[in-house]
């Protein structure tokens, strides 16, 4: 599967399962048992498997129980570990657990999502090629009522069927994706503000440096956000990110920065509009549904707007994104 004397590691951040069910965390880590299994039955070594927590120490032994008793199969088939962050952020606690990850291949996954069958081999293989530094799974959103199939025709994960055009030219994502270790421990995800941004940043070291980011259809499915206060606080999150991400790889210019603001509005609205009308019935959300998805995502969108222009234009402080108490489950 992959060259003589590969190794694996897998590393999960457990801030992501603050927001779901112990039940839904407990599909995700069944499935990552079973294509740990399915791996090692082709011939690969036995691989360590790092939980990565935000909690105290104290509390690791909780955590552990909690995993044991959702999915017992994880601990038969992995060298299961623990590794505490207190306080760590989400790319903080990938950080932290790479570093306890001994395997020469670090896949990072995340504790919201839940692998589809094939997803472990899928995102081994092309590391039989030495060249390769970094493969990048399919992740997209889980959907079985009217928001979730909004969430999913509007947010920036390619839909799970026909939306190859999209897929192809997806970012890396970060809860999906791959690394020679080597290059990953010595190109940590950056440290930053940003809720989602880090990411970004690692993206553009990778293909500064000369690498490419291999796609390739290793799919997991991420559960959708839920709740109104969600959808509030995320989409005013995705426009600050936004202002972030182009200070970072375009120009500091307030000017430019809120011109950005506009730009992107427009370019977000037609978007949202194109894919739903385009993509509804991919979803099988039904006719009627259509206009009342489309003002959801123009909402979402314009509130993305008011966040990225009122923080280019300095009425929002650039503080340290963290996901507020009030929001729930997401």
């Amino acid at each position: 599967m992959v060259e003589e004397r590969a190794t694996y590691s897998l590393v999960m951040e457990m801030e992501n399962a603050k927001s779901i069910d112990w039940d839904e965390i407990g599909v995700g880590l069944k499935a990552l048992a079973r294509e740990i299994a399915a791996v090692s039955a082709s011939g690969l070594a036995r691989p360590t498997v790092v939980i990565s927590h935000g909690a105290a120490e104290s509390e690791t032994d909780a955590l552990h129980r909690k995993i044991a008793a959702e999915a017992p199969q994880l601990g038969q088939v992995s060298n299961l570990i623990f590794t505490a962050f207190p306080g760590g952020r989400y790319y903080d606690l990938k950080n932290n657990g790479m570093l306890a990850a001994d395997g020469n291949i670090v896949i990072f996954i995340d504790s919201d999502v839940v692998p589809e069958p094939g997803w472990l081999p899928g995102l081994l293989e092309p590391f039989k090629d030495p060249k390769i530094i970094c493969v990048n799974g399919y992740t997209y959103l889980s959907h079985d009522d009217f928001f979730s199939r909004t969430f999913a025709l509007i947010w920036f994960f390619p839909m799970a069927h026909g939306d190859s055009r999209f897929a192809s030219k997806r970012a890396m994502n970060a809860n999906n994706v791959g690394f020679r270790r080597e290059w990953i421990v010595s190109h940590p995800f950056p440290n930053h503000n940003g809720f989602k941004v880090s990411c970004t940043l690692l993206m553009r070291e990778l293909l500064r440096e000369g690498h490419k980011i291999h796609n390739v259809n290793a799919r997991v499915y991420h559960y959708s956000p839920r709740g109104w206060r969600f959808f509030y606080w995320r989409a005013l999150v995705t426009g600050r990110d936004a202002d972030r991400k182009f200070v970072a790889l375009n120009s500091p210019s307030r000017t430019r920065r809120v011109a950005k603001s506009f730009s992107r509005w427009f370019t977000m609205s037609w978007r949202t509009t194109r894919r739903i009308v385009g993509h509804a019935r991919e979803t099988g959300m039904p006719l009627w549904q259509i206009p009342f998805s489309l003002i959801v995502g123009q909402v979402f969108y314009s509130l993305a707007f008011w966040g990225q222009f009122s923080f280019a234009a300095g009425i929002v402080r650039d503080e340290i994104e963290t996901v507020p108490d009030y929001i729930g489950h997401s």
